[in-house]
């Protein structure tokens, strides 16, 4: 059965693992932290200050992320588009979706996925 009370954008596309990981985001000329609550291969959900930058649905740029992965390979780089963006208590849980990412890092975090 399909979620149906949720946007075609907001629901998800593939399996997502619990990972948390200190993630880098830039969007425009500002610069935040934000932590990874969980990683799939098209995507993450981050937990964000309330504060924090403001929403490419909002007219501004695709988010760029930086993170790492367990693997001790190098950072992972991905421009990400918001899906969804809600507050959550004191923080703002924010889903993206990879709007692009080297096949190199895609491949990798299935990797890393596939030994959960």
């Amino acid at each position: 059965m399909m979620e149906r009370r949720r946007s075609p954008e907001e629901r998800r596309r593939g399996r997502r693992a619990p990972f948390v990981a200190s993630v880098r985001q830039r969007c425009g000329g500002q610069v935040q932290l934000a932590l990874a609550q969980n990683l799939g291969e098209h995507g993450m959900e981050l937990k964000r200050l309330p504060a924090s930058l403001p929403l490419p649905s909002h007219g501004v740029a695709p988010l760029e992320l930086v993170f790492e992965l367990p693997d001790g390979g190098p950072l992972v780089r991905a421009r990400a588009n918001i899906v969804f963006d809600r507050m959550g208590g004191a923080y703002r849980t924010t889903g993206v979706r990879f709007a692009a990412i080297s096949s190199k890092d895609r491949e990798r975090i299935l990797r890393y996925l596939a030994t959960l």
